[in-house]
């Protein structure tokens, strides 16, 4: 049933890649609009559970740091994993995966919540595109495709260190990645 959905739409196992290509339109209409107008359609502030706003959020980005890594990342590793022959049903399984479990630890550690903690976030240099009060951008996707990368090809003890320092940069809203990488990791290699 999946691979017949899969053929309608077209899009096969590049649903990573379409969000790679959506975060760089976003970042481009960061320069259009206005800030305040950009960041009420494209922040997620974790104030109402809607999956459609998370969903924009995750094209939106404010920073050319942010999109520099997240948008070639999640390209170029879709193609690399579609290369190695993984298959379409693996990949869309791994995204929404992903895209669920980045939901779920962005709506419960939002920065509302004040539970985000974030202890590195003031002494690296800022790659990511959160405020004060939102999240913005396709970290969680990105860190998901590269951690499930390296877990393709048995790198735990570069992939673990790696998790442990996201979580210390991004806080725990960003778990989300990691698990779902681990998780995508047990269940589909």
């Amino acid at each position: 049933m999946l691979v017949d959905k899969l053929s309608f739409f077209g899009v096969g196992g590049w649903w990573f890649a379409l969000f790679g290509l959506a975060n760089v339109g976003a970042y481009g209409l960061s320069h259009l609009m206005a800030k305040d107008n950009y960041t009420f359609h494209f922040a997620y502030k974790g104030d109402r559970f809607s999956l459609f706003n998370f969903i924009k959020s995750q094209f939106g980005s404010n920073t050319f740091a942010n999109v520099a890594w997240t948008a070639p990342t999640l390209i170029g590793l879709n193609w690399y994993l579609r290369n190695l022959g993984v298959s379409n049903v693996v990949l869309t399984k791994f995204f929404f995966l992903s895209l669920i479990s980045g939901y779920t630890f962005l709506s419960a550690l939002s920065p509302q919540s004040g539970l985000n903690v974030r202890p590195l976030s003031g002494f690296l240099p800022k790659f990511d595109s959160y405020g004060s009060d939102y999240t913005m951008g396709a970290d969680q996707l990105a860190q998901s495709l590269c951690y499930f990368t390296l877990l393709y090809h048995g790198y735990w003890t570069i992939a673990l260190p790696c998790m442990a320092f996201d979580l210390l940069y991004y806080g725990p809203s960003t778990l989300g990645g990691p698990i779902s990488a681990v998780a995508g990791a047990f269940m589909f290699l």
